[in-house]
């Protein structure tokens, strides 16, 4: 008896460990096909492994489907990764590209605070809050994203530039010039600057 329960478990532990090298496999030849832009290849590679509970592979599907087109299907692979690691932040940061392409802005905006819950400080989840209400044209809510980035990297230039405009359009024409003038300090011939700086006065 002691016999057969130990070959069952060689059995078992020989098609786990075949399974694992398939799936690697699988991993490595979507990544080849996706290097080569066969994006609908790199995805059939690791479909036939999906697995509702494995994190990696619902990320990874996530992605794909992405580059497939594949935008309603790649959001549903990321929000099932999220659940399977609640804290993580890798997953938000992927479901942002099929919002973003379906055009669902409330989504993007929801995930990017989502991020911020978990880390607190992100300058990137700060800075596209900002753009997103500047484009808005919520100006002053997009000064209290912008302003969170530039406590960190005062001398960002993209930063700089929007926080620039953004006080422009509040008024506020000394901050505006600053911030302006910060960024020419880093790129003298940039036209956002120079325009906005035209602009103060």
């Amino acid at each position: 008896m002691k016999k057969i329960i130990f070959s069952l478990y060689l059995i078992t532990c020989t098609m786990g460990a075949m399974a694992q090298d398939n799936l690697k496999v699988a991993f490595q030849k979507s990544y080849q096909l996706e290097n080569n832009q066969q994006y609908k290849e790199a995805l059939a590679a690791l479909q036939a492994f999906n697995n509702p509970s494995v994190y990696e592979i619902q990320l990874r599907l996530g992605w794909l489907n992405y580059l497939a087109g594949n935008f309603s299907k790649s959001t549903e692979h990321y929000q099932r990764a999220g659940e399977l690691a609640p804290a993580a932040t890798e997953p938000l940061w992927g479901i942002i590209y099929p919002l973003s392409a379906l055009e669902k802005w409330t989504g993007v905006e929801n995930v990017y605070k989502e991020i911020l819950k978990r880390d607190l400080k992100n300058t990137k989840a700060n800075y596209y809050l900002g753009l997103l209400y500047y484009n808005r044209k919520d100006y002053t809510t997009a000064k209290k994203f912008l302003n969170e980035v530039n406590l960190l990297y005062p001398f960002d230039l993209d930063a700089c530039l929007l926080l620039g405009w953004t006080h422009l359009n509040l008024g506020n024409k000394a901050e505006a010039k600053k911030l302006f003038n910060r960024v020419l300090l880093q790129q003298a011939d940039n036209t956002s600057a120079k325009e906005g700086l035209g602009l103060c006065g």
